[in-house]
């Protein structure tokens, strides 16, 4: 195998979606308040990040974080129990967030 027949691999410099940088500290602040600890929420937090960072420059750009805002909730509210009133608090501080990278934008 001399390295031609290997099927290609996506280099460093590829272009990829993704969220703005801030985002993730600014989620990571947001999260440290909920009753679980980082590694708990890390599969939601990637799967949440990885659906804004999918929005890019959606034509409905509020109805696209809606959804992955939306989703996230449910993961955590199914999965990790996540209290009616800790999942109200965090949606408040979710759509903040999203505006902000709307804004940002």
């Amino acid at each position: 195998m001399n390295g031609a027949d290997k099927p290609a691999a996506p280099s460093g410099t590829e272009e990829t979606p993704a969220a703005p940088g801030w985002v993730e500290d600014s989620l990571d602040r947001i999260l440290a308040s909920l009753p679980f600890s980082a590694e708990t929420l890390a599969p939601f937090r990637a799967a949440y990040l990885d659906c804004l960072a999918g929005c890019g420059r959606a034509a409905d750009l509020d109805s696209a974080h809606d959804a992955c805002r939306q989703g996230f909730l449910r993961a955590l509210k199914d999965s990790l129990g996540l209290e009616p009133a800790a999942a109200r608090t965090l949606e408040q501080k979710l759509e903040q967030l999203e505006l902000s990278i709307s804004s940002d934008l």
